[in-house]
């Protein structure tokens, strides 16, 4: 059987079991579904989960530094202690599996706090190297002495030779940072994440109904959605300002906002200031096989974050032929023509969010327009999570066979 050692700092899951984005899960799966002998070494975190998979070996160490990435006053020197101790860990807890494969396997290491054990474990073991990337934050970041420091270990991961390093493509210009960084990977990949949308299946009413109900959102409320991990950098607070300004004349519009994470109760402070209460509701960590009942129910969804919005809840919204309100940021426009398949805002028109949610609610045709559009793009432009992974199955495994 082919062996295969995930390293990373990530759960499969985000937020909760089958909750948050399904990248690294469905990676895990594709190789398990494909005979591979799958072992995962990462940590264990209280946040987000990793759960029991038939055919995964699961080896977890405790991040000991962890808590201080929490607190702000030690955050920088936390997170540096946080990575170099699990980067140990990686190593020490990977040669010891090496050791039990006989030295055969191939190393995969996703994310860049896994990169640097993984890069020693394969010029120790002399074996086949995988890196795999998210996307990137570091496009518009200088590359110098402080920065190297500040972002440990983003530069010095990128930077790293692999015999296939995989970017995903989701906006953040991350192969153009590769180029930048001069990364001389044997293979480079440039791919963008899966989508599971049935674009044949029809909606499911009873499911948004009974959310209807649960929510208290009656059939004359107009909806918004926002779906991400709620983090300060995908900016959600933009969602419930713009809501601020939509209610003084829409007072049955609502914000439903999907997922959880540590912004949520800055998130809460907000809507209780600008008293919103009435108006936003915070849905929580929900199964990714529930998303697409959540958008359905929804009018327009909302991606505004700083970095890139070429995620998967965008590509899901885009699916699903749902009215897009986003920003010019990262690729974006890549994917997103203005007035065509969605809205498209410079960071700078803020103040036209609300602009346009009026449009697209005011006008059923023009609604109907984006939505179609987005639909017709996602259909021509994306794959499923199956496609994509065998694309990546047929390349480890042309690795695997050239060298184990």
């Amino acid at each position: 059987m082919k062996n295969i050692i995930f390293l990373s700092y990530l759960n499969l899951w985000s937020m909760d079991k089958n909750k948050g984005a399904p990248s690294f899960y469905r990676t895990i799966e594709g190789y398990i579904n494909d005979g591979w002998n799958v072992v995962l070494i990462n940590p264990q975190y209280e946040v987000g989960a990793s759960p029991k998979i038939e055919g995964l070996t699961n080896i977890t160490f405790k991040p000991v530094f962890y808590p201080l990435c929490k607190i702000k006053k030690v955050s920088f020197i936390g997170r540096i202690l946080h990575s170099l101790h699990g980067s140990l860990k990686l190593f020490l807890l990977g040669r010891k599996v090496l050791q039990q494969f006989g030295g055969k396997a191939i190393i995969y290491s996703y994310e860049v706090n896994s990169a640097i054990a993984g890069n020693k474990l394969r010029h120790k073991f002399n074996l086949p190297f995988v890196t795999r990337f998210q996307g990137t934050v570091l496009y518009p970041i200088k590359n110098n002495w402080y920065n190297r420091l500040k972002f440990y270990p983003h530069f010095q991961a990128l930077e790293i030779n692999a015999d296939i390093t995989i970017m995903t493509d989701d906006g953040t210009l991350g192969d153009k940072v590769l180029e930048r960084l001069d990364n001389q990977s044997t293979k480079v990949f440039f791919w963008r994440n899966g989508v599971d949308i049935s674009y044949n299946e029809p909606r499911n009413e009873t499911a948004i109904k009974d959310l209807r109900s649960k929510y208290n959102i009656s059939s004359s409320d107009e909806v918004l959605i926002t779906v991400s991990r709620l983090a300060s950098w995908k900016k959600v607070n933009r969602a419930i300002e713009a809501l601020s300004v939509i209610t003084k004349e829409r007072k049955n519009c609502k914000l439903i906002i999907v997922g959880d994470g540590d912004d949520k109760e800055n998130l809460i402070s907000l809507t209780n200031k600008l008293n919103l209460n009435n108006n936003v509701i915070f849905a929580g960590a929900i199964p990714q096989s529930e998303v697409k009942n959540y958008l359905n129910l929804a009018d327009i969804f909302l991606s505004l974050y700083d970095l890139s919005n070429v995620g998967n809840p965008l590509l899901e919204a885009m699916s699903c032929g749902k009215p897009i309100i986003t920003l010019n940021v990262g690729d974006t426009s890549s994917i997103i023509k203005h007035e065509s398949n969605g809205i498209l805002l410079e960071v700078e028109e803020l103040s036209k969010i609300p602009q346009y949610i009026n449009k697209i609610l005011d006008n059923k045709e023009y609604s109907i327009k984006l939505g179609r559009q987005a639909k017709e793009f996602s259909k021509v432009n994306f794959r499923t999570w199956k496609n994509r992974i065998d694309m990546e199955l047929n390349e480890v495994n042309e690795l695997y066979n050239k060298y184990l």
